[in-house]
């Protein structure tokens, strides 16, 4: 999340990618050296030759984020993990690192985890989306259908969050409310129950005393973890209606013909 407290202060950036290297490959100082450069110069560090020996405070936000990339990639990994890899970089340099990583994601042929709580990041990396809350998933699928037909409160929350830049300057932002739980003393039955509008519609008390099963949603690829019985139609009638007014007839008659990130024009 924060490139600059993970790179130590005292060890130059080209040293630290070195060491990485050097800990699962048997190569001598002047090897890693020349690994460390070659993998700037990768990430677009200009001038890496010159650049290696520079120290942490000595790169831009941006360019210490491309350092941390390159020390993950330095091993050709399979998988590569980026936890919120756009927190506290500029609109610009946020595209910026995504098209990096998309590119190194082709070359490498290394598969991509991305954790974040922009949504627009998501619509534009992402192929399969986990919805978490509390350490549980609460629903899964592709990247449409969890922007397009979400089928649990809290993603409905999330998607409502998101500032309209078209609405007026005296619009508010919609908040999901309340408080994210303690994992040390979590609520019983759904943890999302204490701050769901939308518990009232399940029979009895069951939000509160049963935690739900993820199930099948209205597709057969899409999972979701909830008690109500048609959350489908509340979204399209409820939600919906106040979000995105715009576009209540579209997704009531898309049927989700594909699968994958979703265009831009559509976000």
């Amino acid at each position: 999340q924060d490139p600059l407290t993970a790179l130590h202060p005292f060890y130059s950036v080209g040293k630290q990618i070195m060491e990485s290297y050097r800990a699962h490959n048997d190569v001598s100082k002047s090897q890693a050296r020349a690994k460390a450069i070659e993998m700037l110069d990768r990430v677009g560090i200009p001038q890496a030759r010159s650049r290696v020996d520079d120290y942490p405070h000595q790169f831009s936000g941006g360019m210490r984020q491309r350092a941390m990339i390159a020390m993950a990639l330095s091993n050709d990994p399979k998988l590569l993990i980026a936890d919120e890899p756009t927190t506290a970089l500029d609109v610009t340099v946020q595209a910026q690192i995504l098209d990096l990583l998309q590119e190194l994601q082709r070359d490498f042929n290394s598969a991509v985890i991305i954790i974040t709580h922009d949504l627009g990041v998501i619509a534009e990396m992402a192929e399969d989306v986990l919805v978490m809350y509390a350490g549980r998933v609460v629903e899964h699928g592709s990247t449409r259908e969890i922007l397009t037909h979400p089928e649990m409160p809290y993603t409905w929350g999330l998607l409502s969050s998101v500032p309209d830049v078209t609405a007026s300057t005296d619009s508010r932002l919609i908040p999901i409310r309340g408080n994210p739980p303690s994992l040390l003393d979590p609520p019983t039955g759904c943890p999302f129950h204490p701050r769901c509008d939308h518990r009232d519609k399940v029979p009895g008390d069951l939000c509160r005393t049963e935690l739900p099963l993820l199930v099948e949603g209205r597709l057969n690829t899409h999972l979701k973890r909830c008690h109500l019985a048609d959350p489908a139609s509340i979204y399209e009638t409820e939600i919906l209606p106040e979000i995105a007014p715009d576009l209540v007839d579209i997704v009531r008659n898309d049927t989700i013909g594909q699968s994958g990130p979703v265009a831009p024009e559509n976000r």
